[in-house]
């Protein structure tokens, strides 16, 4: 068994307090030197638990005040921070799935990547992302022949994450992507599996992805609940 880090450890003790109640949205969690103590841990540790609760939008924050409990917790995301689902997931406390894997060669891919996978034949992986067992998103991703001919639909559902099946198995790491973020209506597939009803605003986000020699590695389209996923934007003077 993998032995856990103290960080770890701290992170998922004051998710479950907050997820169960025990911290209050608005409510201010004790302060770094309170928890360093109650968990008998070092201060940098206590900080790294808490980047990980801000990563997964359950808590703020504030500068010279300490860390409190967001009013609204949901998936989050903050533009320009390249990550994968699977990490959103598990930062926010719950079990990533994946189901309904599709591996297939598309004759007729998207408009969008015209000129951006340099391959005649295109790949296209159609899964649905879950979170504990509820669906959260549906995403499609188009990849070059180089890369989605080799992709094994039962190792990408073992490993739960396409970037962590690209880096473990086929020595691609993403390291650059361009993101469009739009509200589009839920089709009939979308509302089906989503629980919406048709027609009803999704949070669909595009996404070209560059590996570290610049080459492209995927172009995705996911759909997501608007009740359940959101980005974020910090900004600083």
């Amino acid at each position: 068994m993998t032995k856990r880090h103290a960080h770890e450890i701290v992170a998922d003790s004051l998710r479950t307090q907050i997820l169960e109640g025990r911290y209050k949205p608005g409510e201010r969690l004790p302060s770094e030197e309170a928890l360093t103590d109650e968990y008998g841990v070092s201060r940098n540790t206590v900080r790294v638990a808490l980047d990980r609760l801000v990563a997964a939008n359950l808590i703020t924050r504030r500068r010279g005040s300490g860390s409190y409990v967001n009013t609204e917790i949901g998936i989050s995301h903050s533009l320009g921070n390249l990550r994968s689902f699977t990490a959103l997931l598990r930062d926010l406390g719950l079990e990533p799935g994946i189901s309904e894997v599709e591996i297939r060669r598309d004759p007729s891919p998207p408009l969008e990547i015209l000129g951006f996978l340099p391959s005649e034949v295109v790949w296209l992986i159609r899964r649905v992302r879950t979170g504990s067992g509820a669906p959260f998103a549906l995403l499609d991703s188009w990849l070059p022949d180089r890369i989605g001919s080799r992709i094994d639909p039962e190792v990408l559902s073992r490993r739960q994450s396409l970037y962590a099946s690209l880096a473990e198995d086929l020595d691609t790491k993403v390291a650059e992507a361009t993101e469009s973020i739009h509200a589009e209506a839920a089709d009939e597939r979308e509302s089906r599996v989503l629980g919406v009803p048709l027609g009803s605003p999704l949070i669909v986000i595009r996404r070209w992805t560059y590996d570290r020699a610049g080459r492209p590695v995927e172009y995705t389209r996911s759909a997501a609940r608007g009740d359940r996923y959101r980005y974020v934007v910090k900004l600083r003077a």
